[in-house]
């Protein structure tokens, strides 16, 4: 009886450090609508209801709002977050372009994002005036940035990661696919890496802000509908089809389902309650 007790209590230990180590809220996307999951009362919420599909979501701490693009509605909009008043609102029609990848710079008040088909990546003022063309790429899908060193990384889907500065200099391909392709990434600013997950076999790799120590961290063992990856602290957060999932980032560990849709997740946002 002793023995169960101890390790009943190691297990709840061990959850609550899981669950204190983080201070936010997950946002994640289906084809019905952004939703927000709280990690610690595991209720889920529905912010905006939408009929798309959304690839990626970025967040101005500056102004509070939640930007996103529409794939097929050929659109990004924006609503107030945290806020009771979620109201759409476009802040770009990019008709008949479809926008898949989104990265918020408040600092400049500008928002990247990219136009999968044609290839092209683009900037605009927070509330969309100044559109401006920056270059053609090779099949680019996600962008983000590192705002403190001024870095642009963009996955492009068969290829790698391109990294960059904001104004494109000093671009050069840091990471190699190797006949894989990557639908998602998400950048550590704790720990100064990369986290991405290779579509074909669900394996969660990581490299450095300079594409060195490149190495796997999680066999998810699971191919298939791994578009979703969010990092923050200790925790990698990613959707495997309709679920919403969590793993440390200790090779070896075991992930925790933490919800389960009825629609396929496509993209998840980590908000830091304590900012960028």
């Amino acid at each position: 009886m002793e023995v169960q007790i101890v390790l009943c209590l190691c297990v709840l230990l061990h959850c609550q450090k899981l669950t204190s180590s983080f201070t936010g809220n997950i946002l994640f996307s289906t084809h019905t609508a952004i939703m927000e999951f709280d990690i610690d009362t595991r209720n889920v919420t529905v912010l905006v209801e939408q009929s798309d599909t959304v690839y990626a979501m970025d967040y101005d701490y500056k102004n509070q709002f939640i930007y996103f693009p529409r794939f097929s509605t050929h659109d990004i909009v924006r609503f107030a977050y945290p806020s009771k008043n979620r109201t759409l609102q476009t802040v770009i029609q990019s008709s008949p372009h479809y926008p898949s990848g989104i990265a918020v710079d408040p600092t400049n008040d500008h928002i990247y994002w990219i136009d999968f088909y044609v290839g092209r990546l683009s900037r605009c003022n927070l509330d969309g005036s100044n559109v401006t063309v920056l270059s053609s790429l090779s099949l680019p899908f996600v962008i983000r940035l590192d705002l403190t060193n001024r870095w642009m990384y963009i996955v492009e889907r068969d290829i790698g990661i391109l990294k960059s500065r904001f104004d494109l200099t000093e671009k050069e391909t840091i990471v190699d696919f190797v006949s894989s392709q990557v639908y998602c990434m998400d950048i550590d600013t704790n720990e100064h890496r990369l986290y991405w997950i290779i579509f074909g076999n669900g394996d969660i790799k990581s490299a450095t802000y300079d594409g060195s120590d490149v190495k796997k961290n999680i066999s998810t063992n699971s191919a298939g509908n791994k578009i979703a990856i969010g990092v923050l602290g200790s925790n990698i957060f990613y959707a495997d089809n309709k679920q919403l999932l969590m793993v440390v980032k200790t090779p070896g560990s075991t992930p925790t389902v933490l919800y389960n849709d009825t629609s396929r997740i496509e993209s998840i946002f980590v908000f830091n309650q304590s900012g960028m």
